[in-house]
């Protein structure tokens, strides 16, 4: 164990307050920590927002040694390890998309003991040459993040999650602790089993939100409605799309009202997505319409509104984002507004994601011949990616080919890098003298030459990753200035310098496939697609199925019990009406039966042997107008509205 200097054992708490500067752990961090310095294997079931990096980044710190984080998205690695450095810890990631001679630099650092926190993706877990070293790196604590990638219920499975528990092998006795913000008990099961837990130490925090307000409204005009609530709600707020176009028609929108908006997706470049976001938390912009390339991994606890323009196709995948509100603790609202339109076409677009294995192998194809890769050839190559091109090259729709994409990335043949050089490279060109002679010639460039040598080692014998804004840290200079500085050494040929770009890259993670031979899994493709069938299902129910406290929902689809949060909409409606939920429920099944033969009258309908006394079932009768369960027709007749 780490000892201070008057030789009192450290603390989690020691580490908590000197790197986090927080006074005291949230409830529960502090006995996920106690067990993993126990050595124990740890399954952490935290909310979003709950603390999650905290339970495994303070025992990281007591441990002599290496913490190793499998985590499933570049930018999410990216952050995280961003923010370690600028606490001083040492941090770095690999991914599929860095080139190999910089992960064996990273590699080589964390086995001598320079590396606290080692971030890899999946993909690069289970390739031959990082498991070939994972022996020699001293690692002490091994952490699954989004851990339930690893379950086929899951509603992000992601297969080579699978093969962590090859990795458990190679590494006997090192604990492992496993994290994830929403799931089942089905999926909670599986990550037990699947990570070959030992008598693991459970912590499951409630999901019950209870300073959130949950909204559900159809509304014909959303912009109306997006406005209205943007008036009622003060305070920064997320607005949550499933398209590009979508996340710029409501900025503008927004715009229009004055309103500091601005959109955010995986296209735009990686400058403005870094500007955007800085502006989001520095509180610059009070909205940002996004899709869901954005919020994960971002600290901005005074969000009071997330509102769902499109819906989400899974429970998951909603309270998750909903989740990103009112992480301070203080009132917040999560909303969805929708029209019955919205409800087809998420049908339609989450059936359609997975097309047959035919058009999987096509699209496996034309990704190869556009490459010129050899059959036998890989793995680890990388390539630019043409989308555009593979689209016509099949001739497929550009949806389909998207989602065979994805299939292809799920088995774990490809990996698409939306942002390949997510980082800049740099490496230097002429020897130490020379180098020491031009910067005295340049005093304007020395001292983010200076910088350099203090940041970058090894960059006079390989191309090494430079962080523009901590460079600019250094120096005190804009970011944009260390750059034209960066440019400036290029065009001199004193270093070479290779700035992050966006171009996307495919990278081939086994060897290059005869399509026709291409070992997919046909009977995992079936059972995806009925999976995610359920979960759109659990979803509409949501949004238009039985009355009820909706946080009881969302809750019971997690397997917690609670009772009504009186805030959510139904609640206050329900209250207004002074109408228990049995009352409405008992109502909805009573007009549901009658109705199903064909529209009726009031009149007619309230002869039917109602449930409750005549003015409480006309009651139950408006609250289910009024939420567009029932509806009246032309003829002044109630029908029932269809989900």
């Amino acid at each position: 164990m780490v000892i201070l200097f008057n030789k009192r054992p450290v603390t989690a708490l020691d580490i908590l307050q000197k790197y986090w500067k927080y006074p005291a752990f949230r409830p529960g961090q502090e006995d996920i920590i106690t067990a993993a310095v126990a050595g124990r294997d740890v399954l952490a079931l935290l909310p979003t927002g709950g603390g999650k990096s905290i339970c495994f980044q303070v025992p990281g710190m007591l441990h002599h040694g290496t913490t190793l984080v499998i985590s499933p998205l570049i930018a999410l690695m990216t952050d995280q390890v961003n923010q370690l450095k600028d606490r001083g810890i040492e941090a770095e990631a690999i991914h599929a998309g860095l080139p190999w001679k910089t992960a064996e630099r990273i590699l080589d650092n964390t086995a001598s003991g320079a590396v606290k926190f080692l971030y890899v993706s999946p993909e690069r877990l289970v390739s031959e040459r990082f498991r070939d070293r994972l022996p020699y790196l001293q690692i002490k604590l091994l952490v699954v993040d989004e851990a339930h990638c690893i379950s086929q219920w899951g509603y992000d499975f992601r297969p080579p999650y699978l093969r962590i528990a090859e990795a458990r092998e190679l590494l006997p006795g090192v604990p492992v602790m496993a994290l994830t913000a929403t799931a089942t008990e089905a999926v909670a099961q599986d990550m037990k089993k699947l990570l070959q837990m030992r008598q693991p130490y459970v912590y499951r925090s409630t999901f019950l939100r209870s300073n959130m307000h949950l909204i559900v409204r159809e509304e014909e005009n959303k912009f109306q409605k997006l406005a209205e609530i943007m008036d009622a709600v003060k305070g920064p707020a997320m607005v949550y799309v499933r398209s590009r176009k979508g996340a710029r028609e409501v900025a503008q929108f927004l715009q229009r009202r004055r309103i500091a908006a601005a959109y955010y997706h995986a296209g735009l470049s990686a400058d403005n997505r870094s500007r955007i976001q800085q502006e989001w938390i520095s509180g610059k912009l009070r909205a940002v319409a996004c899709t869901n390339a954005f919020g994960m991994g971002i600290d901005k606890p005074d969000v009071r509104l997330v509102l769902h323009w499109d819906l989400p196709d899974s429970p998951e995948a909603y309270y998750q984002e909903a989740g990103r509100a009112g992480r301070d603790g203080n009132a917040c609202y999560a909303g969805i507004i929708y029209q019955q339109q919205d409800l087809d076409r998420i049908r339609e677009s989450v059936l359609g994601q997975y097309p047959d294995p035919e058009q999987v192998r096509q699209v496996y194809h034309a990704v190869a011949a556009s490459v010129q890769l050899a059959a036998g050839a890989g793995p680890g190559a990388s390539f630019p990616f043409d989308r555009d091109k593979i689209t016509s090259f099949t001739g497929l729709l550009p949806l389909t080919v998207n989602n065979a994409l994805q299939v292809l990335q799920q088995q774990g043949f490809l990996y698409l890098n939306e942002a390949a050089r997510n980082v800049s490279v740099i490496r230097v060109l002429v020897d130490n003298e020379t180098l020491y002679r031009y910067q005295v010639e340049n005093r304007s460039i020395e001292p983010v030459i200076k910088a350099l040598l203090r940041s970058c080692p090894g960059l006079f014998e390989e191309h090494v990753m430079v962080r523009e804004s901590e460079i600019a840290h250094f120096t005190g200079k804009r970011t944009e200035d260390v750059v034209k500085a960066l440019r400036f050494l290029q065009e001199q040929e004193v270093m070479d310098y290779q700035p992050s770009g966006d171009d996307p890259q495919v990278v081939f993670l086994t060897e290059r496939y005869n399509a026709a031979d291409l070992p997919l899994d046909t009977g995992l493709m079936k059972k995806i697609r009925e999976q995610a069938a359920l979960r759109l299902q659990a979803m509409m129910d949501y949004v238009k199925g039985k009355p009820g406290c909706r946080m009881q929902k969302i809750l019971a689809y997690f397997g917690e019990a609670s009772s009504k949060c009186g805030m959510c909409d139904h609640c206050v409606e329900a209250d207004k009406h002074a109408l228990s939920d049995q009352d409405i429920l008992a109502v909805y099944d009573w007009s549901r039966t009658l109705l199903v033969s064909g529209p009726v009258t009031v009149q007619i309908l309230m002869e039917q042997k109602p449930p409750l006394k005549k003015e409480k079932t006309l009651e139950a009768i408006s609250y289910l107008v009024e939420h567009k369960w029932l509806r009246y027709n032309e003829a002044d007749q109630l029908e029932w509205v269809n989900a």
